[in-house]
């Protein structure tokens, strides 16, 4: 090999390092992502998750990070990128699904699938829940490929189909003619969840990390009894069995129960809290000892779904004219059961409070035992570090979701699954997800993609 000249290793190192996005450029890419993305409707039903697939493709195409579509039924599915690492340890996956529940646009101020932008706010079906986390996620894997980040783990980003109705997207991404081969290897899964809320003094009161959640357990009641004309009231007819039946469990209070994890929630706030809730927090179990504090938590609809197996009345069906009394009549019910709970102990129960024969009870769908992960990991500390440096004092605590994702599914194959975001909402636009007028801020949206991405690069950097 001939010696290099000294004119041209002189020139070698003068050249510039490669040129490095500025941390707002990622920002802006977030907000403007979002706002396309919440363009593309993924209504489910049907869903059509493809159009979303394709969208998440071609800005991954430009990127130069390789994905694949699995098409699994006409319309249907599921997207994989991946971040390739020196497999010194096990991957990381980045999980988000891309459909939406239904939106009534005669009940939003704003379009729902215009993304627009008002007085600092994005809104779309989908802004909460989850479209937003989608984007943070895929932003940091664009920064993360654009700034040569050395990775010691895979990096997995996957975007599911159908996680709103029966899981379809992420039991096909899990099977044998999915990926089961690389996710079922993973060490962490991050997918959504962990409500961070805004006090009224504009501050996050708490980060929660989700890591565990309530089972669903849906129920049907059905009945039928002799129908009749209406000018001729039956007083046994199916819909008044039905409406006895319901009333009963509407009246039915189940028993108050402490998680470790739901404990942990509880004493973290203590500390912002006034008055008796103050003292009740930091000792649950001796508040629900005490008759007057146990009534006030079963009372209080967020701190009461932590603490109980919860059932909602949410759909009644009879009858087809006004002067037929009809002949058969029925109900569901949206159960909802903490971890470690047996549902056949809990339909035995049920099936005594109805007290009556002619009531039939019978699950809808199926149960998926509700799971957790354990605190003591490298990822939590890691997301511990990065949310007090960025948020110096705001306490980071457990939380357990009273709704249902899937990190039900891949915590049976030993992935550590945690619900984390770190974007913060009010308490009125937490509620906007599944909602009207759906919506997320823009300056937090614009705040989380740095945090999001100290956490991922922090837990998947190459160590010498």
């Amino acid at each position: 090999m001939r010696p290099v000249p000294l004119v041209l290793a002189l020139s070698l190192v003068a050249l510039p390092a490669p040129a490095v996005d500025p941390p707002a450029s990622y920002e802006q890419m977030a907000v403007d992502l979002l706002r396309e993305y919440l363009q593309v409707d993924t209504t489910n039903p049907p869903g059509n998750e493809l159009k979303a697939a394709r969208f998440y493709k071609e800005i991954l195409d430009r990127e130069g990070i390789p994905s694949e579509i699995d098409e699994f039924a006409p319309g249907r599915a599921n997207l994989l990128a991946t971040l390739k690492g020196s497999a010194t340890r096990r991957a990381l996956i980045l999980a988000n699904h891309m459909d939406v529940v239904p939106a009534d646009a005669s009940r939003w101020t704003m379009p729902p699938f215009s993304g627009a932008v008002k007085e600092g706010l994005i809104y779309g079906r989908g802004a909460q829940d989850m479209k937003s986390e989608g984007i943070l996620q895929l932003v940091t894997i664009i920064r993360a490929r654009r700034e040569g980040l050395a990775l010691d783990r895979d990096v997995y980003f996957l975007a599911t189909a159908d996680e709103e109705v029966d899981f379809a997207g992420a039991l096909r991404a899990l099977s044998p003619a999915g990926w089961r081969e690389r996710l079922g290897r993973a060490e962490y899964f991050i997918t959504e969840g962990g409500e961070n809320v805004i006090g009224d003094d504009g501050k996050p009161q708490y980060f929660g990390i989700d890591t565990a959640e309530k089972g669903p357990f849906w129920l049907r009641l059905t009945t039928s009894g002799t129908p009749g004309h209406g000018s001729r009231p039956l007083a046994d007819s199916a819909l008044n069995r039905l409406v006895r039946a319901l009333e009963r469990v509407r009246q039915h209070k189940t028993e108050m129960k402490v998680l470790p994890v739901v404990e942990r929630f509880f004493r973290d706030q203590a500390a912002t809290m006034e008055g008796p809730r103050a003292e009740w927090y930091r000792d649950l179990r001796k508040a629900l000892l005490d008759p007057e504090a146990a009534q006030a938590l079963y009372e209080d609809r967020e701190a009461s779904a932590l603490l109980r197996n919860t059932i909602s009345i949410t759909v009644v069906r009879a009858g087809y004219k006004t002067n037929v009394i009809p002949g058969s009549a029925e109900a569901e019910l949206d159960v909802r059961l903490l971890p470690g709970e047996d549902p056949q102990a809990f339909l035995a129960e049920l099936r005594g409070v109805i007290d009556d024969p002619q009531v039939q009870i019978a699950p809808i769908g199926t149960f998926r035992n509700p799971n957790e992960s354990p605190t003591d990991t490298e990822l939590f500390r890691i997301i511990e570090r990065t949310i007090r440096r960025h948020y110096p004092g705001v306490p980071v605590t457990t939380k357990m979701l009273s709704g249902a994702t899937e990190s039900v599914l891949i915590r049976p194959f030993g992935t550590v699954s945690y619900g984390f975001t770190p974007l913060l909402a009010t308490s009125e636009e937490v509620a906007t997800a599944h909602g009207d007028d759906e919506r997320v801020r823009e300056d937090t949206m614009r705040r989380s993609v740095a945090v999001f991405y100290d956490v991922v690069s922090d837990l998947c950097r190459h160590r010498n």
